[in-house]
């Protein structure tokens, strides 16, 4: 039969609900162990879960019966173990709380010497308290000396709010940046339960509320909520700097084997049309006009395999960006000239809003801009309007948009775009590719691709939109 702690929850749940504390809170820590909001969030977590620990270890009985000897003096274990535990709780857990605070508003960045003030100021009363209230015997302190702990429920009272009130000034301060939705899942899982502790453990004593003394057990409800919350973002869009991704695949074949087998029909590919280039050149040699056709017809196809087999090796390989900040007034001029040296038509340039740099990866969004550009001049043909333009119209947002009078694409065939080698061009110089990888690029900057296309008699045209993050994104990525 489960025992009960007190009229709070069997002990059994306590020992499930300090597992489930020290879960969660190894996740936050193993989402970006090098990150110091998740470190001092996990330190101060473990800390705060010392509670329902010591709850558990004092009314499950098992250390009942048992003595040890300290400087001199025999305490119960029991006992002692629970003075113990109560003091690292009530003296340790806060002042980690305000580092994490600390760390979570960028006051190491701002001002790097008070951080420095701060981390050793914050732990001051920690040992004022191990003087005056010795921590074996905090467990009859209260009982002996009710002002103590009234002193101590408002130094953690205090320290709740002086670590509470800067993270919400930062929040509204960032509301309108990327990270803004992050940070308040962070805030969200931090601060959530620790006001539930501080509330129900100390506010509802400093008020005489004697009878609510076990409502602090209704923290596990939330650890649990919280736990299920975490993970639904870990899968969704991340959290703390961790995702989690789902990936469907025929467990009965082997992928491996499938990719290893793509890998050799590549390479075969390649060898063989080697083989027929270079038997083509022979019966070159031998000069039998009667043969050029044909021999045209060999050399075309030989080449347009081996442009197939390069595109396909160039675009299967993984994105890996090297970002820094671009000025993209200066990139769209650059594709601007290039394309001006070999089409007619007009190009025009429109650039709206203060911000002229982004954070991204040059070479690919160069590549990304040239693709959209061909597929733009295709639609146009030999004369035409071609329209690049970039602007931010929010200070986290950047919108690179590439904009033609061509043409135009059907609705139905828009969905299509971006599927890989799905193509509606005909000739052997397409290979529904680009679009493909384009997307694949603005999505590794955390970006998408948009579309949007107007086949009608006199309103026709299509234009492509990259969304991307904008801001400090360098800070941002060094963060995790």
């Amino acid at each position: 039969m489960w025992g009960l702690s007190t009229e709070g929850l069997p002990v059994e749940l306590l020992l499930i609900f300090t597992l489930l504390i020290w879960v969660l809170y190894f996740l936050i820590y193993y989402s970006s162990p090098r990150n110091k909001v998740n470190r001092w969030c996990g330190i101060g977590g473990v800390l705060l879960s010392i509670g329902v620990l010591k709850e558990y270890l004092y009314y499950s009985g098992i250390f009942a019966g048992m003595e040890v000897e300290l400087f001199g003096v025999v305490y119960e274990l029991t006992e002692l173990l629970n003075s113990i535990l109560t003091a690292v709780l009530y003296y340790t857990a806060m002042p980690c709380v305000m580092i994490f605070s600390f760390y979570f508003c960028h006051l190491e960045k701002r001002w790097p010497r008070l951080m420095t003030c701060l981390k050793f100021l914050v732990f001051l009363p920690v040992f004022c308290f191990g003087v005056v209230y010795p921590w074996s015997e905090t467990r009859e302190i209260p009982l002996t000396n009710p002002e103590a702990y009234t002193i101590v429920a408002s130094y953690n009272l205090i320290y709740g709010v002086l670590a509470t009130v800067p993270i919400v000034i930062t929040l509204f301060r960032e509301r309108k940046e990327i990270q803004f939705r992050q940070r308040r899942l962070v805030s969200v899982l931090a601060l959530l339960p620790l006001w539930y502790w501080l509330v129900t453990l100390f506010l509802f004593h400093l008020l005489k509320l004697d009878h609510l003394y076990k409502l602090w057990q209704g923290n596990a409800v939330i650890i649990l909520v919280l736990f299920v919350y975490y993970m639904r973002h870990l899968f969704k869009g991340g959290v703390w700097g961790m995702r989690l991704t789902r990936e469907y695949f025929d467990w009965s074949n082997d992928s491996e084997a499938a990719s290893q087998s793509e890998q050799y029909l590549i390479h075969m590919l390649k060898g063989e049309t080697a083989k027929i280039s270079w038997c083509s050149q022979n019966i070159r040699s031998l000069q039998m006009d009667e043969c050029e056709g044909e021999l045209d017809i060999i050399d075309h196809s030989v080449s347009h395999i081996d442009e197939f087999v390069r595109r396909s090796r160039e675009y299967s390989k993984a994105i890996v960006l090297r970002p820094t900040e671009v000025n993209m007034e200066q990139l769209l001029w650059e594709i601007r000239e290039e394309t001006k040296t070999s089409w007619q038509g007009e190009i025009r340039l429109q650039i709206k809003g203060q911000g002229r740099t982004l954070y991204c990866d040059y070479y690919y969004m160069k590549e990304v801009l040239l693709n959209l550009t061909a597929n733009a001049l295709d639609a146009m043909g030999e004369n035409g309007i071609l329209t690049f333009g970039y602007e931010t119209p929010r200070k986290n947002i950047a919108l690179i948009k590439v904009e033609d009078n061509g043409c135009g694409i059907p609705k139905e065939e828009i969905p299509s775009l971006f599927t890989l080698y799905y193509s509606k061009h005909r000739d052997s110089s397409h290979f529904g590719m680009g679009l493909s990888y384009c997307q694949k690029v603005v999505r590794a900057h955390r970006g998408y691709l948009q579309v949007e296309s107007s086949v009608g008699a006199k309103d026709h045209g299509t234009v492509f939109t990259i969304c991307l993050p904008a801001g400090n994104r360098k800070r941002r990525i060094r963060n995790g």
